[in-house]
């Protein structure tokens, strides 16, 4: 900033000085017309009314306002004079010759003008003077800044010279530390690439000693140079025998050729390295299969110096590789002659490949099989048998299904056929894809459906036999029930409108125990009794037997209707004793299942109605129990009572069964166990397969147990 004020001063000072110091007269100057750079005057035709009557200007100059000069005409002649004209205004004075004054302006050539002028102020010299002496101090103030501003500079760079000369010093000082420390860590680094390198010859060393493939190092003229504890193993040598060895005595003579080959182009830099499958001979003469990797370790100039042998013992793979493709033969010759349709299929049905069987049973061959898709080919109606069945098998969630359903033959004709679709995995367990069997069952099928129609008609037999023996039965049972409802009208006289209902849903349950109990031993009295007296007459001793189950079969039937007779009377099981109800139950039981029973009643005293009711029943199923399901030869019943204490077991020597398998839902247990629940006694069964049952409940009395019937 100071430099530009200085010069701006120095500017300033050039311009006034230069313009007053201008002459105000100055010389006549003979000019052309073009008289300043870059400025043309041009002169026209003056008039002498413009006091000018010459075409040409004779004399031009200009003073140092800038006003243009010009002298004109030729002396002596009217008219002469001189011109001056104003460029910046475009004004011109005329100026003439005055006829009475022969000084007056009459020369074409003008010598000089004189020209007083009174400048301004700033042209005087005092003015410049004083300008002078006040730039002079200027001059010598801003000398005088500049100098102790170059004064404050030189201490402010010696100042950053001196500091960085010390960040200098201090830099270098941590180079040399840095230097110092690379230098460490470079022998460290040298240290560890020691240590390192080392441990990979120990790794390798370990691989190579531990490794389960067997590694060789070979010459270059299959001289076997090193051998790891693998490789002496596959080839069933020693280091002794092995390390020394040419490579070619154990390879097959019939590989050998080959080995030779390879060899060479490893050494000749043909190749880097080879991998095939070649034979061995071990050390006790066994030729085997082996996986053989060959490379050539180089120097830095690419020379051969050594071959590295892997090798892997195949020997089982190949045989077994072998042994598939026998399989595959075998499959093969089984795929083609076997006497059931057998196809290989996509996840989506598609067939890859059938047998002939299948070309047979369907009509289609390969090629046209490939534009149809064989769920197709079955009927309509029964194509929708088994889509989620297949949609299972395509999502693994089940191996197979079979099932039976109608096929179109390619000529029209429909015919039963059985299909069993597998599903195939893969190794990971996804599915891959499917085999299906075909076989062609519409001679066993037609053949079923006559035989079912016979057994249609058969039945239907039957059924016209079984309806005329039970319209007998109905006739008995009738008579029955009219003495059965003629009981139960008298004690619905003595019953609650809800009772009645009640005691008309038992009656159901009733009539149909009466049908299936005391109906059939009825009938089989009945059928007994018929044919009683041509037995008679042909055979005594059996006819005596028949008399025998006769009565036991009426007994039966007797003790049954008492016991039906109890149920129609709910209230006759709390008014009779236990022990009673116990017996009666048992002489019924023995005379439906015509097995003994071995009964043992001990006490006899009167129980609280709910647990009475809770203990019949449980006997009454168990009994039901023996007869429908356990194949007993044997059966005993015991029962002790006392005031407080009931304890009743029913044990047989049937089939028994498997606990641990047992449904927890059986009615038949879920019922008895409920009734001893509401009671509050201790149920228990004891069963094993071939063992028999036993059923147990003891109840005791307390005072907080509360009793409801169920």
């Amino acid at each position: 900033m100071k430099r530009i004020v200085l010069i701006s001063i120095i500017t300033f000072i050039i311009i006034f000085t230069g313009s007053f110091f201008t002459s105000f007269t100055l010389p006549a100057v003979d000019a052309d017309l073009n008289f300043a750079p870059g400025s043309v005057v041009r002169f026209e035709h003056l008039t002498s009314e413009d006091g000018l009557s010459q075409n040409a200007g004779l004399d031009i100059f200009q003073d140092s306002r800038g006003y243009l000069w010009i002298g004109t005409g030729a002396a002596g002649m009217e008219g002469s004079g001189l011109n001056r004209f104003d460029p910046a205004t475009g004004n011109d004075v005329r100026y003439q010759r005055h006829a009475s004054d022969r000084t007056s302006i009459a020369r074409n050539n003008i010598a000089a003008i004189p020209v007083t002028a009174t400048p301004p102020v700033w042209r005087t010299w005092w003015f410049i003077t004083a300008l002078i002496i006040v730039l002079g101090a200027l001059l010598a103030g801003g000398f005088r800044v500049r100098l102790n501003s170059i004064h404050k500079q030189n201490i402010h760079l010696e100042t950053q010279v001196s500091e960085r000369t010390s960040e200098l010093r201090e830099t270098n000082k941590l180079l040399e530390k840095e230097v110092e420390q690379r230098r460490r860590a470079e022998t460290e680094l040298e240290k560890r690439a020691a240590q390192e390198l080392q441990q990979s010859e120990e790794r390798f060393r370990a691989m190579f000693e531990h490794s389960a493939v067997g590694i060789g190092v070979i010459s270059l003229d299959r001289t076997v140079l090193d051998a790891n504890p693998a490789f002496l193993r596959i080839f069933g040598g020693t280091p002794e025998d092995t390390i020394g060895s040419n490579a070619s005595d154990v390879t097959f003579a019939d590989d050998n050729a080959e080995a030779l080959r390879l060899g060479n182009e490893l050494i000749n830099g043909q190749r880097d390295f080879y991998q095939l499958e070649r034979r061995y001979i071990r050390g006790n003469g066994e030729v085997f299969w082996a996986h053989v990797t060959m490379s050539a370790v180089r120097d830095l100039d690419g020379k051969p110096l050594y071959l590295v042998g892997m090798i892997i013992d195949i020997d089982e793979q190949k045989h077994a590789a072998e042994e598939l493709l026998k399989s595959q033969a075998r499959f093969q010759a089984i795929f083609d002659n076997v006497a059931v349709g057998v196809a290989v299929m996509t996840l989506e049905r598609r067939p890859l490949a059938f047998n002939a069987t299948t070309e047979k049973i369907i009509g289609y061959n390969a090629q046209e099989m490939q534009n149809i898709d064989p769920k197709l080919l079955a009927v309509p109606e029964d194509r929708g048998m088994d889509v989620e069945l297949f949609q299972e098998l395509i999502e693994g969630k089940r191996d197979s299904y079979v099932m039976e359903r109608r096929y179109r033959h390619k000529s029209g004709r429909i015919f039963w056929a059985r299909i069993n679709y597998s599903l195939v995995r893969d190794l990971d367990g996804r599915p891959d894809y499917l085999i299906g069997l075909i076989e062609d069952i519409d001679e066993q099928k037609r053949a079923a459906e006559r035989l079912a129609a016979q057994e249609a008609d058969y039945l239907l037999t039957l059924q016209h036999r079984v309806n005329e023996r039970t319209h007998e039965l109905e006739e008995a049972n009738q008579r029955l029930h009219r003495e059965i409802e003629q009981r139960t009208k008298i004690e619905g006289e003595l019953a609650a409108k809800a009772a009645e209902e009640a005691v008309a849903a038992d009656r159901t349950r009733l009539a149909r125990d009466l049908h299936d109990a005391v109906t059939q031993t009825l009938f089989s009295a009945s059928l007994t009794a018929e044919v009683l007296p041509e037995l008679w007459e042909m055979d005594v001793d059996e006819a005596k037997r028949s008399t025998e189950e006769l009565r036991q079969l009426t007994r039966g039937a007797l003790a049954e209707m008492r016991t039906l007779l109890l149920e129609l009377r709910p209230a006759t099981l709390t008014q009779t004793r236990l022990g009673d109800l116990i017996r009666q139950l048992c002489e019924a039981f023995i005379g439906r299942s015509r097995l003994p029973i071995k009964l043992t009643i001990d006490g006899d005293c009167r129980l609280p109605p709910e647990v009475q009711v809770a203990v019949y029943r449980i006997a009454q199923e168990s009994l039901n129990n023996v007869f429908k399901y356990a194949r007993a030869t044997r059966v005993d019943v015991n029962l002790y009572t006392s005031e407080s204490t009931v304890h009743f077991t029913t044990c047989d020597n049937g089939i028994g069964f498997d606990m641990s398998t047992s449904k927890p839902t059986s009615l038949g247990l879920r019922i008895m166990r409920e009734r001893a629940e509401a009671i509050s006694a201790d149920f228990q069964i004891t069963s094993a397969p071939g063992e028999g049952t036993c059923v147990e409940v003891s109840w005791h009395q307390g005072p907080n147990i509360k009793l409801r019937v169920l």
